[in-house]
């Protein structure tokens, strides 16, 4: 009796009411028995048993696990699956997700289930058209979205964005981001269940952004971009900023403005022949690289840290920090590339490894480096004429964070970085909104108090 096949009305049950009082939804699904003989299914349960937010009933029985269903030949049984939701309830995850399991003679076949857990705006698999999204609930993201080419998505100040593990914010036009200092915009994994486990900020919990080759006058300001590094299965590398070769337009294709790159679990920024600039920028505890530029391009860090020490699920055991590179070695052994220009000032570039800084290029192309009065965590010797170091500071000089482990990368008001800096008059704030010297500012991106 319990042989034979199964087969079911559909195969992910969404529960698509977005919720605005609280309330039960129920949704329905089917399993066939299309067997010329009678079947003895031997459980049906939901995986998360007790602890799901979801009930069933089948055959009239409410139940979270039930035994020893029969379906006559040919015929079906209806799965009634239940839930009562409080969406003002900001304990709940945004997505509130389950599997039905299904045992037939040691045969487990799934029918995953999905809800809406709190009032938001829910941007599933999407194609953005020119939008603005104002700070009035969060955005939950799901399977992905894409801002379309020459389209311009806004971002004003104070919004809350949650990404779903699956997915990534593709960027083929134009991103503008307008957080404040008060007001950032915060981007993160939309698990908010974490916090009750004790891990409030775990890497890889989606996938970051992906700026095409046709993205374009890009600007981001007070962003927390955070616990990204999720590959999403796209064939992309993982990172938490990713931006493709793109056209030499005479200027940045994104600008980053005071804003916080951290946790991801592959690189932090990934780069290959573009053009970007970070101003007053922390970027930090990242799995692989938390700066990788390749195969050339145009690129200014100024006022910035960049900091690496591992963590939760972070091991920074080989990967230094930052790697500037002209090049890209293929499969093959050839190598692809472009010329370089790179204007490091005022930046740290520090961690727990002996080299935290790699600088190499193949003489094809130009290598145009010049870091100016920068704090550099380097034992191996730079090759002599390599780049272009103006007021450098004693490499491994401790920059004497107030607590890495802690993400606090303020130095201490007897770190080296203090009074260290040339002054730049286009950033006279740091990270903190704090005044910088105007005759010896603090090298990275926080003013020594």
């Amino acid at each position: 009796m319990n042989g034979g096949t199964l087969s079911f009305s559909t195969d992910t049950l969404k529960f698509d009411t977005v919720f605005t009082s609280l309330g039960s939804v129920t949704r329905s699904f089917k399993i066939y028995n299309t067997n010329n003989k009678r079947v003895k299914i031997n459980q049906i349960k939901l995986e998360k048993g007790s602890q799901s937010f979801f009930r069933m009933n089948i055959d009239g029985v409410p139940t979270k696990d039930i035994t020893d269903i029969e379906i006559a030949p040919n015929d079906s049984i209806y799965v009634f699956v239940a839930l009562t939701i409080n969406p003002t309830n900001g304990n709940n995850p945004f997505i509130i997700e389950d599997k039905v399991l299904v045992n037939l003679n040691n045969n487990i076949s799934t029918v995953p289930l999905e809800a809406y857990g709190q009032d938001a705006h829910f941007i599933r698999d999407s194609i953005l058209k020119s939008q603005t999204w104002i700070n009035d609930k969060p955005y939950v993201i799901i399977h992905s979205c894409l801002v379309d080419s020459a389209q311009v998505l806004t971002i004003q100040k104070g919004c809350r964005i949650y990404m779903h593990a699956d997915s990534k914010m593709y960027v083929a036009g134009t991103l503008k981001v307008f957080g404040t200092k008060k007001d950032s915009v915060v981007f993160q994994g939309d698990r908010l269940d974490r916090d009750y486990f004790g891990y409030k900020d775990t890497p890889s919990e989606w996938g970051g952004f992906y700026f095409t080759q046709s993205s374009n006058q890009c600007n981001l300001n007070y962003c927390v971009i955070k616990n990204a590094g999720n590959s999403t299965g796209d064939g992309a590398f993982p990172a938490a900023i990713m931006v493709a070769p793109t056209p030499n337009l005479g200027g940045p294709i994104v600008e980053f403005n005071s804003c916080t790159i951290a946790n991801s679990g592959g690189y932090g920024v990934l780069a290959f022949n573009t053009n970007l600039h970070f101003n007053n920028c922390l970027i930090h505890s990242c799995g692989l690289q938390n700066v990788l530029i390749t195969e050339g391009g145009d690129y200014e860090f100024n006022y910035c840290t960049i900091a690496n020490y591992g963590g939760y699920g972070l091991n920074h055991a080989q990967e230094p920090t930052a790697v500037f590179i002209n090049y890209r070695e293929l499969n093959d052994g050839s190598f692809v590339g472009n010329n370089l220009k790179l204007k490091c000032a005022n930046t740290i570039i520090y961690g727990s490894l002996e080299d935290e800084v790699l600088f190499d290029k193949k003489t094809t192309w130009v290598y145009d480096v010049k870091m100016e009065n920068c704090l550099l965590k380097r034992k191996t010797p730079i090759m002599s004429g390599l780049i272009n170091e103006v007021n450098a500071l004693a490499y491994n000089s401790d920059p004497q964070f107030v607590n890495y482990s802690k993400w606090d990368f303020h130095p201490k008001t007897t770190s080296p970085v203090k009074g260290a800096g040339v002054y730049l008059p286009l950033y006279p704030f740091d990270l903190d909104g704090n005044n910088r010297s105007t005759t010896a500012p603090s090298i990275g991106c926080y003013e020594v108090q």
